[in-house]
């Protein structure tokens, strides 16, 4: 029998370093025990057939750190939000993607909300945030931001602590900073990841400055990952207006970059193309 890589990947790290031990009951019945332990309540909504779901599944939540942080600290419910009460947990705290993580306090409030996959280091941080509110590093530096004059040193302080904490509110801020302050030096390491959040038109002059500079193309997975966030905006875009041209367009443009890149098995420019058009209604 032949093995995907991501059912591998899971394979491997379940023996290897053990999992997160989560609850198959109600949110009701975890509530309910997360009262009686006195611990806060972690919450994996997810689908079957959610891609993101399985990633996280097989990395995430397997990771040594993570697990035994979570294992610690928390009482972990895995939620299929189609199944027994997971439609009515969907409705109640109004999630609409898959997976959306939900953290509990003992008292049964709901304390954060994350909408999609996580990676170990932003699992992590979450967690460590939702257990000391007041003592880690996110809730410190938004103290410091809080009573700030909210200068460009200020911002920029505030957004490299989201970016070094992986901190789900660093698109936000980072969008923010690029509003204020659009003429990024790309060869700072903040600006940088302000770029790499808040700028996703593949046509804007930092764009072009990214793409163009092959010292980028060294790092992959950063240079793949804003690919592919072009990728997703243009096609989001596409979508809403019925129109295949705009795809078009951007591949034709985008693919020379993409080729630079140790893709397997990429396909060529005009068979996407041809994928890509046969989503769009005539």
């Amino acid at each position: 029998m032949k093995l995907t890589f991501l059912a591998l990947i899971a394979l491997v790290s379940t023996y290897s370093f053990g999992q997160i031990t989560f609850e198959h009951g109600t949110l009701e019945e975890a509530l309910k025990k997360s009262k009686e332990a006195k611990k806060p309540l972690f919450v994996d909504v997810f689908a079957t057939w959610c891609g993101p779901c399985k990633q996280m599944a097989a990395t995430s939540f397997v990771d040594p750190e993570v697990t035994a942080f979570y294992n610690s600290n928390f009482v972990s419910l895995k939620l299929d939000g189609e199944k027994n009460d997971g439609p009515e947990v969907m409705r109640k705290y109004g999630i609409s993607a898959y997976p959306t993580l939900l953290y509990f306090n003992a008292n049964g409030d709901l304390v954060a909300k994350v909408v999609g996959g996580q990676q170990a280091k932003q699992l992590l941080a979450k967690g460590r945030e939702v257990v000391n509110p007041e003592g880690n590093p996110v809730s410190l530096a938004n103290k410091t931001y809080a009573k700030s004059k909210k200068k460009r040193e200020d911002l920029k302080a505030y957004v490299k602590v989201l970016a070094d904490n992986e901190h789900d509110s660093l698109r936000k801020y980072a969008e923010e900073y690029y509003q204020k302050y659009p003429a990024l030096d790309l060869k700072d390491p903040v600006e940088f990841q302000v770029f790499r959040s808040a700028v996703h038109d593949y046509k804007s002059p930092l764009s072009k400055e990214f793409l163009n500079n092959d010292e980028n193309v060294k790092n992959q997975d950063v240079y793949l990952g804003k690919i592919n966030d072009y990728f997703m905006t243009t096609y989001q875009e596409a979508k809403a207006a019925n129109n295949f041209e705009i795809m078009q367009n951007m591949v034709v443009e985008i693919y020379p970059y993409l080729k630079k890149c140790n893709v397997p098995d990429l396909p060529s420019q005009a068979d996407y193309l041809e994928y890509v058009k046969s989503q769009f209604v005539n």
